[in-house]
């Protein structure tokens, strides 16, 4: 038995799509439920159709269409090629590849004139436990900063009775380091303790759900401020995010190799001061930190995640009125978790670059194979050679390599293999992160679906910035 009914969802001129349900008796006497949509064409065609979801819609279809690493990998890539040179920056690339569904990770970039100079922003929020954090800060934390600072410069030119329409000294360094933490935690306050108020006003448990969805989540974020008149970068941390400067060196005889400046210290079970930070907050609390892993979390700090800062109070209330979530066996005097940052400044020399990224980037090349991949490029790119399928290993980039600590290519059982081939810098450090030159790697890494992907490979997005170069 089968028996079909279905309606018109739409009908353009020559073509219509119409869903069609139908009921099969099986031979166990079940009845089964089918359901497909199918475009349907006047000439009598018809072509199966993805559902509504994107995925295919049977094993043959997965058979049959490979995945394409190269649309894939440049779905989400974008490249800046300043026009204005008084920023300081010639150029810089975002490129960003998902395992988590939806995208976990989000990112914001601006370049802002000022009286006297121009303000570059560049952010990127690695999201854990949803997206809602993420999204919340690539929405709204580079705005903040940026009014705070004006604020701040503007109060320093006001009290000093400096004429800010020529080049002016800036703040106090103490004071501009303490509005981007202030920023910061305000920002985080808004996320986890604004919502509770109207939440425990109301006995609407749909509304608690949304208020607090940024606050039940959680995310990492990376930001760096580059002020063109004073050539400093600030990179402010909260999380396992990592920035990564790269200095180009000439040696007598003309060769070009790349010091590394790591800019950012992770925040984790394996940074002693943030061990030492959550003992002196938390005495007598047993299993604080057990390898690199923080109370089983990756990072220390984070924006959200208000488990980990709520009073048990608030999380009792919640979860007897509101739909919370249970608290966490060893949460026991909240708060653990701050979103006040870490902050380093770096002047800028002619030449340098930056590498922001996730920890997914992170988790597969060292911050010496980023650079020199990044260098390697910087040269393809100037000397304007075809772009080839060459590999390369690590001992061929032009960097003093360290330790490789990395895990993800161990995991595989794979070789470091890269090549160059994109445009994009930030999709060259990625595809390289994810297989490189072993194109049968990537594309096997690309077709496990979420939410077994996240088991061989994290979201990562990764931002790199070329400086003006005399």
């Amino acid at each position: 038995m089968f028996r079909t009914t279905g309606r018109t969802l739409w009908s353009p001129q020559r073509l219509f799509k119409r869903t069609i349900v139908g009921f099969v008796l099986g031979s166990s006497g079940l009845l089964y439920c089918l359901h497909t949509t199918r475009t349907l064409h006047l000439d009598g065609q018809d072509t199966p159709l993805a559902p509504a979801d994107g995925h295919p819609t049977s094993i043959k279809t997965l058979l049959s269409h490979p995945s394409d690493v190269n649309s894939r990998l440049r779905e989400r890539e974008r490249s800046h090629i300043a026009k204005d040179k008084t920023s300081g920056i010639s150029r810089y690339d975002v490129s960003q590849i998902s395992s988590n569904y939806p995208c976990e990770d989000d990112h914001g970039e601006i370049i802002v004139p000022t009286p006297s100079s121009q303000w570059a922003f560049f952010a990127i929020f690695d999201g854990h436990n949803g997206w809602e954090t993420s999204r919340y800060l690539s929405k709204n934390l580079i705005p903040a900063i940026i009014g705070a600072l004006a604020d701040t410069y503007g109060k320093y030119l006001h009290d000093h009775d400096i004429d800010n329409t020529t080049s002016t000294p800036s703040p106090p360094p103490e004071a501009i380091d303490d509005t981007i933490k202030e920023t910061f935690t305000r920002l985080d306050d808004d996320i986890v303790n604004t919502p509770l108020e109207n939440v425990f006003s109301s006995s609407s448990r749909e509304a608690a759900t949304r208020l607090l969805a940024p606050a039940y989540s959680g995310s990492c974020a990376i930001l760096g401020f580059y002020d063109s008149q004073t050539r400093l970068l600030r990179v402010a941390l909260t999380g396992d995010s990592r920035a990564v400067l790269g200095r180009r060196v000439v040696n007598d005889g003309g060769k070009v190799t790349y010091d590394v400046r790591v800019l950012s210290r992770d925040q984790n079970g394996d940074n002693e001061l943030e061990v030492s930070r959550l003992g002196a907050l938390h005495p007598g609390e047993s299993d604080l930190t057990k390898g690199n892993r923080v109370m089983g979390w990756g990072m220390s700090r984070a924006f959200g995640d208000a488990q980990m800062k709520w009073s048990l109070d608030v999380q009792a209330r919640l979860k007897a009125g509101y739909l919370g979530r249970t608290p966490y066996r060893n949460v026991l005097t909240p708060p653990y978790f701050t979103a006040e940052p870490v902050i380093t400044t770096t002047e800028i020399k002619s030449g340098d670059f930056l590498i922001l990224a996730s920890d997914g980037l992170w988790e597969c090349l060292s911050n010496e194979e980023a650079v020199g991949l990044t260098g390697l490029w910087a040269v393809n790119q100037q000397s304007k050679e075809e772009q080839s399928d060459k590999a390369f290993t690590p001992k061929d980039l032009p960097v003093t390599l360290g330790t490789d600590t990395t895990e993800r290519y161990a995991y595989w059982r794979a070789d470091k293999k890269f090549t160059i081939i994109d445009p994009n810098a930030a999709t060259h450090l990625i595809r390289n992160a994810l297989g490189g030159a072993d194109t049968d790697l990537t594309a096997a890494l690309f077709n496990i679906k979420s939410p077994r992907s996240r088991s061989y490979m994290d979201d990562i997005t990764a931002v790199v910035v070329f400086f003006d170069d005399d």
